[in-house]
């Protein structure tokens, strides 16, 4: 085991020191590269959800197939549903 400060760093900057990149991105400084997760509660925790995804500073759609297909199904009435779904 190893701290949860050793365990995050093992993610972030860790891999960009490796990568000689330490001085450009992997921690958060001004002046520096950034991309930005924005997690629900602990990122090192299986239960998080990334709830904003930031990629050189512009925010990234969280829509997946999945949300769309979600939103786009979740008000129908049981009788307006295709006929496969029906039982």
């Amino acid at each position: 085991g190893v701290s949860w400060g050793e365990a995050l760093a093992m993610i972030t900057s860790r891999p960009a020191e490796v990568l000689g990149l330490g001085r450009e991105i992997g921690s958060l400084a001004p002046g520096r590269r950034a991309d930005v997760v924005i997690w629900s509660d602990d990122p090192l925790q299986v239960r998080s959800n990334a709830d904003m995804v930031l990629i050189d500073g512009v925010q990234q759609p969280m829509d997946t197939r999945q949300t769309k297909l979600r939103e786009r199904y979740k008000d129908l009435s049981r009788y307006a549903l295709p006929e496969a779904y029906k039982r």
